[in-house]
C-alpha cells in the first residue's frame, strides 16, 4: 500500500470512524482502524461490534493519489494522534509488505513507523455483502437528523429492558414512524417518504448508535439511505456508511397510552416556556416541578425544603377547558422542549393520572411527546 493524501481530508475520515473504536474492548483488533487502499478509493473502518463506521476517500488529483493497493489495521489511538499533530499538506502512508505489518507515515521532515495488525479478522463492511441489504429507502437528511436528536434522547439508558434502550422504526409504504420511550416519557415523529417504497418493516436500533450517527451528518449531506438486512441496519450518506446491530424484541404499543380526550389544552411560547422550566428546575428536589394552568397564565413552581422555592409565570397564548395543576419531572420536560424548531408548544391535559401530551404547534400530526405525571407527597399552596 502506498498513498498520498491531504491531511484535512484524512482527518475528516478519521474523526468519523474513531467514534466506533472499541477502546476498552476485549479484542485488540477492535481497538484499531482498518485501512484498505483499493484501485479508486481508500476506505477507513472502525467497529465495536454494535456499530461499524466506514468513511471513503475517492481518488482525486487534488486530495488523494493511490500508487499501490494494500490493507492493514493500525492502532487507532496512536495513528489518530500522530496524524492530528502533523503539519497541513500531503501525508504519505506506505505499507512495505503485507507480511511485515508496519505502516510508515511521512510528512515534511517527519517519518513515523507504526506496528499494524493483520486485517483478516476485522469486521469491516464488505462490498459483496451489501447486496444482501433489502428494504431500502431514502430519507431527507435534515429531517432525519433533527428527528434523531428529538426522539433518541427519550430512550432508556438502563439495560433492565433492552428494547427501551432503542429507537423503534416502523415503515409502511410512504411513511416511517420513529419512536422512543423510557417508560416515563415518549417521543414519536412520522417522516414522509417522497416516493412510495412499498417497504414494510419494524426494527429497533440502539439509541446511542443513532445519536453518534446524527453527530456525523454534516450539512454537506443531502439525503441518507436506510437499508435493513437480518439483524443489521445500515445508513449511507455519500462516502459515509454506518452499520448498526438491531435490538431483538417487541417495542411496546402506545395505542392505550395516548389519551383519547382532553380536559384542557393550552398554547405557550416555546422559548419562554423552556426558560421558565429551566429556572424552576434549579431549586426542584428530584427535578420535580408543578405546572398550574390558570385563565391567562401557566405557573411553574418548585420547592426544596432545605433550600427554598421558586415560582415563574408564563403567559398563555390560548386556553380551552378547565384549569389544572400537575407535577412532572422538569429535566425530562426540558429535554422535550429542546431541539424544537417551532415557535410555540401545545400542551394537552387529560387528568391527574394520565400523561400530558406535548405537540409542536406547527407539526400536530407528525410529532408528539408524552410525559407521565409524578405523584407528590404535598400540594403547593394555590395562592402562591
Amino acid at each position: 500500500m502506498l498513498i498520498e493524501v491531504q491531511k484535512d481530508v484524512l482527518m475528516r475520515s478519521l474523526q468519523h470512524v474513531i467514534k466506533a473504536v472499541a477502546l476498552n474492548g476485549p479484542a485488540p483488533i477492535l481497538q484499531g482502524i482498518h485501512i484498505q487502499a483499493a484501485s479508486d478509493r481508500v476506505i477507513f473502518t472502525a467497529s465495536n461490534t454494535s456499530m461499524t463506521i466506514q468513511s471513503e476517500i475517492q481518488q482525486s488529483s487534488a486530495t488523494l493519489n493511490i500508487k499501490r493497493k494494500g490493507t492493514i489495521v493500525i492502532p487507532s489511538r496512536y495513528f489518530f494522534e500522530v496524524i492530528r499533530k502533523l503539519r497541513d499538506g500531503v501525508i504519505v502512508l506506505e505499507l512495505e509488505t503485507e507480511e511485515k505489518l508496519m505502516l510508515t507515515i511521512r510528512s515534511g521532515h517527519s517519518n513515523i513507523r507504526l506496528c499494524g495488525m493483520a486485517p483478516t479478522e476485522f469486521p469491516y463492511i464488505k462490498r459483496e455483502e451489501e447486496e444482501r441489504y433489502s428494504n431500502r429507502l431514502q430519507l431527507n437528511h435534515t429531517l432525519f437528523k433533527a428527528t434523531i436528536k428529538q426522539v433518541a434522547v427519550m430512550a432508556a439508558t438502563s439495560e433492565n429492558r433492552p428494547v427501551l434502550t432503542g429507537v423503534s422504526f416502523e415503515c409502511n409504504d410512504n411513511h416511517i414512524n420513529i419512536m422512543a420511550t423510557d417508560g416515563v416519557r415518549l417521543a414519536s415523529r412520522t417522516l414522509h417518504i417522497a416516493s412510495s417504497s412499498h417497504t414494510n418493516f419494524k426494527v429497533i436500533v440502539p439509541a446511542k448508535n443513532l445519536l453518534e450517527l446524527a453527530k456525523l451528518l454534516g450539512d454537506e449531506y443531502k439525503a441518507i439511505e436506510m437499508a435493513i438486512c437480518n439483524n443489521r441496519v445500515k445508513f449511507i450518506a455519500n462516502g459515509l456508511k454506518v452499520e448498526s446491530a438491531l435490538i431483538e424484541g417487541t417495542f411496546p404499543s402506545i395505542n392505550n397510552v395516548v389519551p383519547r380526550s382532553y380536559l384542557c389544552e393550552i398554547l405557550v411560547d416555546r422559548e419562554c416556556f423552556l426558560a421558565a422550566v429551566d429556572c424552576v428546575t434549579v431549586l426542584a428536589g428530584d427535578y420535580i416541578i408543578r405546572l398550574a394552568a390558570e385563565s391567562a397564565q401557566l405557573k411553574l413552581l418548585s420547592r426544596t425544603r432545605e433550600i427554598g422555592d421558586v415560582e415563574h409565570a408564563v403567559p398563555l397564548l390560548e386556553m380551552r377547558g378547565e384549569q389544572f395543576s400537575i407535577s412532572v419531572n422538569g429535566k425530562f420536560l426540558s429535554d422535550m422542549l429542546r431541539n424544537r424548531e417551532c415557535t410555540s408548544i401545545r400542551i394537552r391535559y387529560a387528568g391527574q393520572t394520565s400523561p400530558i401530551v406535548i405537540l409542536p404547534n406547527d407539526s400536530l400530526k407528525s410529532t408528539f411527546f408524552l410525559l407521565t405525571p409524578v405523584r407528590t407527597q404535598y400540594e403547593y399552596n394555590k395562592s402562591k
